[in-house]
């Protein structure tokens, strides 16, 4: 049964989600989530001319690097990986999967200083998170986008991504960027689901 969710999660559950940090945080917000067999996730990047990518790309030109626009892509399919696997954890120990949801969006009230905020809701989800950093890091296995148009400083980059298909310990997404309504980046990656833990300072 096909399950939909309204999901906005800023970059402090992000960065709980995912190991990434700045200068290299490719996603802002996650707007969206759907659940089903072919999960489904919209985020979404602002590309600020402070960028220190700007420096050497190009001076005297905000354009964008299309490998920017394609690691975006990258870590909004990892980010529905980590929240689908979750929900299929909680679902086999016979946990309602929205549950996870739930307190992801519990998080992001407490992050954002919004009254309904109660620490009990996430705790488990927490501690799991903080437990298992390690399976949240996925490998690039094979990349196929296509780049579209320029991006430039001062534009809002939407990442949609759909899980296609499970093979073993990798996954297979479909992956599509736009701006302003136009597609400027399409295609197909393939990544890892997880990798072996690493040393803890890694992950600190």
């Amino acid at each position: 049964m096909k399950t939909s969710s309204r999901l906005s999660l800023g970059a402090d559950v992000i960065n709980l989600l995912i190991p990434h940090r700045r200068p290299f945080s490719m996603v802002d917000v996650i707007e969206s989530y759907e659940r089903g067999p072919r999960p489904t996730l919209r985020a979404a990047r602002h590309v600020s001319a402070n960028e220190p990518v700007f420096e050497g790309h190009f001076p005297g030109l905000h354009l964008w690097p299309g490998v920017y626009t394609i690691e975006g892509l990258g870590q909004s399919s990892n980010l529905l990986g980590i929240i689908a696997a979750y929900q299929d954890a909680w679902e086999a120990k016979g946990h309602d999967p929205n549950a996870v949801i739930e307190a992801l969006q519990n998080l992001a009230l407490g992050y954002r200083l919004q009254p309904g905020y109660k620490p009990e809701v996430s705790a488990a989800l927490v501690e799991s998170l903080k437990s298992h950093s390690h399976l949240h890091v996925g490998m690039s296995a094979s990349v196929d986008v296509k780049l579209l148009q320029p991006v430039f400083a001062g534009q809002r980059i939407e990442y949609i991504v759909a899980q296609s298909h499970l093979m073993e310990n990798l996954a297979r997404y479909e992956v599509e960027a736009r701006v302003e309504g136009r597609t400027v980046a399409k295609g197909v990656m393939t990544s890892t689901r997880s990798i072996p833990p690493l040393p803890a300072p890694i992950f600190g």
